[in-house]
């Protein structure tokens, strides 16, 4: 494959007529005047910037499916009285659906690989790779579901090694998971170098229970059970300490910030910048479309730079540049993704409309990216394969009639 003419940003500069070449799922060069070497498929890149396909760091992606379903609640009545019990009734086949549908807004806003941590890992994993898009994918455990736990290393040894899925464990939370439960889970995640996602410090009330009951944090109670390293994706992180951000940059975890479903829950807003400070790798998610209410991490680096330099009481942090970087590469290092837009990196790129009125003038690129950008995305590519091309996306109407069904037999 390869893309012609095509704007790519250096050092946060946009240059203009650039060629990407593309062989063997891996992008192999990056140029003026490239020769098509493959001849399988030429993309004309004119009006257009290619962008580093981006990683969507904490998602529920079948929760696509109760978008819109149970708004403007707070956190724990929302998940005990409408959310947990809509869960009980989903089956594999509204999974595949919700998932589907997930993976069409993805595409649609360049983002080429997710995290996710859901029931039915498997159905989960299959329909993110028949849509083609990659993904960690997490089987969670839960107390209230004990035989989730058994079901996460035959998952595990299912899908590793695969080119598109990474099996990951996923204890939902400390306050679901009995200590021996996150045990286990651990032991998993050990014997498979897996990662373990887990929700972590997210509303006040978790943080007061733990230090109530046990006299520690969640992220110290963790960290007793040796959970905390570079193999841990730490999510929400909205209720630190100093000493927990220090602890987390210790152990080198990483902290999935999702900015929009915390506010919209009204569960806080995570220390950012403490944690940085600390040298904590920091990335995005948006949390699943039941409590955003989409999946952009475009919006979501927007909010998150509004909502710290608030929180800072200055507008002079987290630059636009800095956000980019937090959106970007942090999150490759978090989910260790050979991702960007280098020879030698996965083929995994979008390629967004400049012929767009929020990209005029041409000034600061990054500063639109991360402040203006409100779509444009025109085609979307995974492991060199294009999966969007000029906003079309093969099967779309299928999968949006199909999940329309599937909510009205949640919901009937």
């Amino acid at each position: 494959m390869l893309i012609r003419n095509v704007s790519i940003l250096k050092s946060g500069q946009m240059l203009h007529g650039r060629d990407i070449l593309i062989i063997d799922r891996r992008i192999a060069k990056i140029g003026k005047d490239l020769r098509d070497e493959v001849g399988d498929d030429v993309i004309d890149g004119r009006g257009k910037l290619a962008i580093p396909g981006l990683i969507n760091g904490h998602t529920h992606l079948a929760m696509t499916l109760l978008r819109g379903y149970a708004d403007d609640m707070e956190l724990m009545p929302w998940l005990r009285e409408k959310i947990w019990p809509l869960e009980a009734r989903l089956t594999a086949e509204d999974i595949r659906w919700g998932v589907k549908l997930g993976c069409l807004e993805l595409i649609r806003f360049g983002i080429t690989c997710y995290s996710d941590m859901y029931y039915f890992p498997d159905e989960t994993a299959q329909a993110t790779r028949e849509m083609g898009l990659r993904a960690i994918i997490s089987g969670v455990v839960f107390d209230m579901r004990p035989e989730l736990l058994l079901e996460v290393e035959p998952f595990i040894r299912r899908w590793k090694g695969d080119e598109l899925i990474t099996p990951a464990v996923g204890p939902h939370a400390a306050y679901t998971c009995s200590e021996e439960t996150l045990q286990k889970a651990k032991e998993i995640a050990d014997r498979h170098d897996a990662m373990i996602h887990i929700h972590l410090s997210e509303t006040r009330e978790e943080v007061d229970g733990f230090l109530l009951s046990k006299g520690k944090s969640p992220v110290e109670y963790l960290d007793s059970l040796g959970m905390v390293n570079e193999r841990l994706a730490a999510v929400h992180c909205v209720w630190l300490s100093e000493e927990d951000c220090y602890l987390l940059a210790e152990r080198k975890a990483n902290v999935v910030n999702c900015t929009v479903s915390n506010l919209k829950l009204a569960s806080g807003i995570a220390p950012l910048n403490t944690l940085m400070k600390a040298g904590v790798n920091v990335c995005l998610g948006t949390d699943g479309a039941s409590s955003n209410n989409n999946l952009s991490l475009f919006e979501e680096m927007k909010v998150t730079a509004i909502v710290q330099k608030n929180a800072y009481h200055t507008p002079a942090a987290f630059s636009a540049d800095q956000i980019w970087q937090i959106g970007t590469k942090n999150a490759y290092k978090a989910f260790g993704m050979n991702m960007g837009l280098n020879v030698g990196a996965q083929a995994d790129l979008a390629l967004i409309d400049l012929r767009k009125p929020w990209f005029c003038p041409e000034t600061n690129i990054l500063s639109h990216l991360v402040y203006s950008m409100n779509g444009g995305v025109d085609t979307t590519i995974v492991n060199g394969k294009v999966l969007m091309r000029e906003g079309v996306i093969p099967g779309e109407e299928e999968i949006l009639e199909k999940a329309q069904e599937r909510f009205l037999r949640l919901t009937s």
